[in-house]
């Protein structure tokens, strides 16, 4: 395995996704000197496969994972909270 990648794991995908929905809210990676624009229904679909990945993983995960997704899920619930809706595009009369 390459020393630079992590293995393979439900941790990793469960900090995968959260990190993706962290950048759809417009939350800086560490690696990134700018914030990224906030896309609050993107960010709402990878809160929600984070809540699906808890839901068909139940009771294949050990206490550690379980407690650690729950986590996840509460901490993006959170964020998400504070989005604002996406602006709706107005519609032009004809």
């Amino acid at each position: 395995m390459n020393p630079a990648m992590p293995e393979a794991s439900l941790t990793a995908l469960m900090h995968l996704l959260a990190e993706q929905a962290l950048l759809a809210m417009g939350v800086p990676h560490p690696m990134m000197k700018d914030a990224p624009p906030a896309n609050p229904a993107v960010a709402r679909f990878y809160v929600d496969l984070v809540a699906v990945l808890k839901e068909k993983t139940e009771g294949a995960r050990t206490d550690a994972e379980t407690a650690q997704l729950d986590e996840i899920l509460y901490q993006l619930r959170m964020r998400a909270m504070d989005l604002k809706p996406a602006a709706e595009t107005p519609v032009v009369p004809k």
